[in-house]
């Protein structure tokens, strides 16, 4: 059931209340070095409509891309509120340029607009779309991959558990940057609960905003992955898993990548102790290492 308007003014209050960025704080200013990656790959916008929703896909060809080329598709985060940013296209067209291939950087509707599953469909619908232009792109769609950061990891953790559960299509490597995994446990009662770094309430509204009353699908294994079957997770591609020390969900991140393990899918996963929630994407401090991770696995990856 959707939210009343009273209440998405209630949780809308609670995130401007517990924001971490100082009211009326200008954007960050970056490099000119980052905004330079742009110059390194082809763009193209497509425009796609699901759920009744117009989403945007930004795709980055790097111009040094060769035939048989990955494709990766990449999701934002922003805790299903936040839009797209500047950012995300300069750290798109970064891995694009170091893997010598194309990454789809997904622009899909937030819960200001829309509320589950119509994020989801939409990247599930941009992974197909990805795997149906391999050709077209001169790309091996038996090395294509999908990943996020913070929403946009839980978004593609789901994708990866839902293709393997339709058979739809095989992915080569899921990339998991410190996602909220399990949206159902309060924040306060998981491990490390009462040490914060989001506040409490500021997640829990997050997980409202994006659910709203749905409690179904917030414990579903596409909403909340810690929640899939062994089974389940069997079927998943390789992964990567990255958490980061000043994040909450670092013990939730790196206990699902053990579960994969544990039934036998290979699994790389990777503290950064001293770097904080959202650093890969916003390109913070030790962003480059943990992009350069990603890079050697998304150009290792193959089904």
């Amino acid at each position: 059931m959707a939210l009343s308007e009273q209440r998405r003014r209630e949780l809308l209050e609670v995130l401007e209340r517990t924001s971490l960025r100082p009211k009326n704080a200008p954007a960050p200013e970056y490099p000119q070095e980052y905004k330079d990656y742009l110059t390194l790959t082809e763009q193209e916008t497509v425009t796609r409509t699901v759920d009744g929703h117009d989403y945007h896909l930004y795709i980055h060809r790097a111009k040094n891309r060769t035939p048989g080329c990955p494709v990766h598709v990449n999701i934002h985060g922003g805790g299903f509120v936040g839009p797209h940013a500047d950012c995300d296209s300069m750290y798109s067209a970064y891995l694009a340029d170091r893997t010598g291939g194309i990454v789809v950087d997904l622009d899909y509707t937030t819960s200001l607009y829309a509320q589950w599953p119509v994020a989801f469909d939409q990247c599930y619908d941009a992974v197909q779309y990805a795997f149906a232009h391999c050709a077209e792109w001169g790309a091996d769609p038996n090395r294509v991959s999908v990943g996020g950061y913070s929403a946009g990891g839980v978004l593609a953790a789901g994708v990866a558990l839902k293709a393997a559960d339709t058979g739809d299509f095989r992915l080569c490597l899921q990339v998991l940057g410190y996602p909220p995994l399990d949206n159902v446990i309060d924040p306060i009662y998981k491990r490390g609960g009462l040490q914060r770094v989001l506040p409490a309430e500021r997640e829990r509204a997050f997980s409202e905003l994006y659910f709203g009353d749905d409690t179904a699908a917030m414990a579903s294994a596409y909403g909340s992955p810690n929640y899939a079957t062994d089974e389940q997770l069997r079927r998943l591609p390789r992964t990567l898993v990255i958490s980061a020390g000043g994040c909450n969900f670092r013990y939730e991140d790196e206990e699902y990548a053990m579960r994969i393990a544990s039934v036998g899918v290979e699994v790389t996963v990777k503290r950064f102790v001293q770097e904080r929630h959202g650093f890969i994407p916003h390109l913070i401090e030790g962003w480059r290492e943990a992009a350069d991770l990603i890079v050697r696995s998304i150009c290792s990856a193959r089904v």
